[in-house]
Order: C-alpha cells, then sequence, then structure tokens
C-alpha cells in the first residue's frame, strides 16, 4: 500500500510539472522564410514555388498584421466581428492564391494538413 501511495504521488508530480511547463510554453511566430521552407518540406514544392509562396506569405503577413492589431484594439463586438469577417475574406484570398502556384496533388496534401490541423485545436493536442 506504502509503494502505491509513492507510486501516485510521483505520478502526480509528474504530471503538474508537465503542466507547468506546458502553460510557461509561449508561441514564437515564424518568419515568412521559415513558413515557406515548412511548405516546401510538406509539398516537396520547386525552388521556383518556393520563391513564389515566400512572396504570397510576405504579402499576406503585410495585409493581416493591421487587421490583427484592430482587433485587439477593437471594443465593441459588432466591430470585432466585422474585423473576424475582413481576416476569413483575407485569408480566403491568401489560399486562393496559394492553390495558383501548387498542383492539385500539393493541394490536397495542403488540405489534409489544415484538416488535421483543425482537428488537433479542437481536441486541445498539438503534435506538429
Amino acid at each position: 500500500m506504502k509503494r502505491l501511495l509513492t507510486v501516485l504521488v510521483a505520478v502526480l508530480a509528474v504530471a503538474m510539472c508537465a503542466s507547468a511547463f506546458a502553460a510557461g510554453h509561449e508561441y514564437t511566430k515564424k518568419t515568412p522564410q521559415q513558413r515557406a521552407e515548412r511548405m516546401t518540406k510538406l509539398l516537396d514544392l520547386t525552388p521556383e514555388q518556393q520563391t513564389k509562396v515566400e512572396d504570397i506569405i510576405t504579402r499576406r503577413d503585410a495585409e493581416m498584421e493591421p487587421l490583427f492589431k484592430s482587433l485587439k484594439e477593437a471594443n465593441d463586438k459588432e466591430e470585432q466581428r466585422e474585423i473576424k469577417m475582413d481576416i476569413l475574406e483575407q485569408h480566403k484570398r491568401f489560399r486562393e492564391e496559394l492553390n495558383t502556384v501548387l498542383t492539385e496533388a500539393q493541394q490536397k496534401t495542403y488540405q489534409e494538413f489544415i484538416d488535421a490541423r483543425i482537428r488537433e485545436r479542437k481536441m486541445g493536442t498539438k503534435t506538429y
């Protein structure tokens, strides 16, 4: 019984340390080059595609930054909703532009990757 109690306390201590570590982890924004490199590995992009994707990501970041800043500063729920709609529209344009660079097979792979990330976020796990 004493041994079982000791094991239980040890497991509980490890679980608490792990959750404390995860809570302290901060997100670091990746550069357009880093994201293009990741997409290159994921989708096996050609050098020409990689350059185009990096340009698209750079432009998207420049367009999205003021929207995210406005969203943080918005106090009114209606204003926040409108900004979120603008963000969704911008994201849709990004995906359309990205699809003009990718082959059909790459588009399918990228969509599967996005779907997996959405499922992970809904379940609260992160495996990438």
